[in-house]
Parts: C-alpha cells; sequence; structure tokens
C-alpha cells in the first residue's frame, strides 16, 4: 500500500543496560519517546498507563511514547536492556506501533535478543558508520516482533484489517510526518546533547543554540519532550555515568566530572536521587 505510513522511519535515541535490586521503585511519569525493553533476568512489574504488566526473563516489553510509566523491581536480579527511539509519523492520540502494526505489549524474545546486543555493540563501536548499522538492526529488531505477532495471532490480522480502512480514511488529519513532530530548532539542541553530554549547558546557551528567546525555547522543549531541558540534560548524564559504572572501572569522581559535574559529593546525592543507589552500590550490584 502507499500511504506513507509503511515509509515510517524509526530514529533511535540511545541503549543502556540496568541492573536493579528488588527495592528499586521507578516513580510514574510520562514517556517522551518509545522504549523496546528486553529482560536479561529476574522479573518486574510495569504500569503502562494504568495497565499492569508482569514481565520476566526473555520478554520483551514495549512502551509507547506518551505513556504514563512506573515500575518496580520483583526480584533482586532484574537487568534489562532498554532501546529508545521516536518515529517519523506520529498519531494524535494514538499508540502507532501498536494500533496500526499490531505490535504487542511483551513477547517472548525468539532470537530477537540478539538485535538488542548488536545494537549495544555498534554503539560502543568506534567504526565511522556504526549509526548505520544501529538504524538498521533497530529497523530489524521492530519489523521481527511486528511480523511474528502478525503471523502468530488471527485476532491482531483481523483487527489490522479493519483498523487499515479507518487509518486511510483519517490519514490527512491524523498523521503528522516528523520532520516534525518535535520542532527542527527544539531537534538540533537534543541532537546536540545526544552527542556531546558532557559539555555544560544553560537554558541560556541551549536557546542560543536553538537561535529562540530563552522563555520560548523553555516553553517548546517541555511541550514536546514532556520536561525541562536541564531535567533532560540530567537524564543523559545519569544514563552516561550509569554505563560507564557499568563498563568501565574508573573512580566515581572521575566519572562525576566526565559527565559535566564539578562537585563528586554532589553527583553522588543526584545518582542516588535518580536510580536508588550511589554510584558503588550500583556498580556492586551489576556485579554480582
Amino acid at each position: 500500500m502507499e500511504n506513507g505510513i509503511d515509509n515510517v522511519r524509526f530514529n533511535f535515541l540511545y541503549i543502556d543496560t540496568y541492573s536493579f535490586g528488588k527495592t528499586w521503585v521507578y516513580p510514574e511519569s510520562v514517556v517522551p519517546y518509545n522504549m523496546l525493553r528486553y529482560i536479561v533476568s529476574g522479573s518486574g512489574t510495569f504500569f503502562i498507563d494504568k495497565e499492569e504488566v508482569v514481565v520476566e526473563k526473555n520478554q520483551i516489553v514495549y512502551i509507547p511514547r506518551g505513556c504514563r510509566m512506573s515500575c518496580y523491581a520483583n526480584t533482586d536480579n532484574l537487568v534489562f536492556s532498554s532501546i529508545r527511539f521516536t518515529t517519523s509519523v506520529y498519531f494524535e492520540g494514538v499508540d502507532f506501533l501498536a494500533d496500526y502494526y499490531g505490535m504487542p505489549r511483551v513477547m517472548e524474545a525468539k532470537g530477537e535478543e540478539k538485535y538488542f546486543e548488536l545494537i549495544d555493540g555498534w554503539v560502543r563501536s568506534s567504526n565511522r558508520g556504526r549509526m548505520y548499522f544501529v538504524r538498521g538492526y533497530l529497523e530489524v529488531l521492530i519489523g521481527s516482533l511486528i511480523e511474528r505477532a502478525f503471523q502468530e495471532s488471527a485476532q491482531v490480522r483481523e483487527g489490522l484489517k479493519t483498523h487499515e480502512e479507518y487509518t486511510l480514511e483519517k490519514l490527512k488529519h491524523r498523521i503528522k510526518k516528523s520532520d516534525s513532530k518535535i520542532d527542527p530548532r527544539i531537534q538540533v539542541v537534543v541532537d546536540y546533547v545526544t552527542l556531546h553530554p558532557t559539555e555544560k549547558y544553560t537554558p541560556e546557551s541551549m536557546s542560543q543554540m536553538a537561535e529562540l528567546s530563552k522563555q520560548r525555547f523553555s516553553h517548546l522543549f517541555k511541550e514536546q519532550l514532556g520536561k525541562s531541558p536541564m531535567i533532560y540534560i540530567k537524564e543523559i548524564r545519569m544514563t552516561n555515568a550509569a554505563r560507564r559504572l557499568l563498563v568501565s572501572d574508573d573512580n566515581v569522581s572521575d566519572i562525576a566530572y566526565s559527565v559535566g559535574y564539578e562537585d563528586p559529593n554532589y553527583f553522588i546525592r543526584e545518582f542516588k536521587r535518580y536510580f536508588g543507589y550511589t554510584p558503588n552500590q550500583y556498580r556492586k550490584a551489576a556485579r554480582e
């Protein structure tokens, strides 16, 4: 079918692996991107728009952009790999991947786990073409999950036929091509921060990058990403710090400086507030 939807593109944001103990709780918040999480070990409970979903080892859970999510660990060894991404088309008030393509909330991994490993490996690679491999494997992962769900469920097949007619009828009114759902001025800043997470940022410096007033920039950023610019910066830094704790033996002070914190003690407090562990506890839990 040539309706434009089948030309959707997936924009990779980042991937990380997280390890938590049974005391881990993630408070409810709005998710500003799509996520696929592969459960490496243990079990957890996710609340996605009030739907309770229990996930276990070797399962993949899909978390859509714009949902309200909270979660907690059921076991002492909850480990999952999380991919964050956006799509190049947007349905107003509709879960694009689930409603149009039949993406299931939870599926058993039957080989798809290898794509999480491949994506993570290419992200860490120094190869100049690494992001092409990352985006390619992300599309293969999503395509594999959609196709398997389609083949395994006759109910999904019938639902897709009905929804296809509805989608075509409403296409002009309900789909926004993304160049963009995110304002290109905001996208420039998001892309730069993702590539340069350790630089020092202020609302003023970021608004200058976007060529907007500070007030207008802050309003647009929060409207489109669901959080303030500085909270977004903190999340990027925390993610990078957590990654370094897992993949290196660098001391906590060096990691703090490398992600933009001049005071290691303040970094430790912020890290514990964000993850529920001190950096050393986080590293120890991940390696036990």
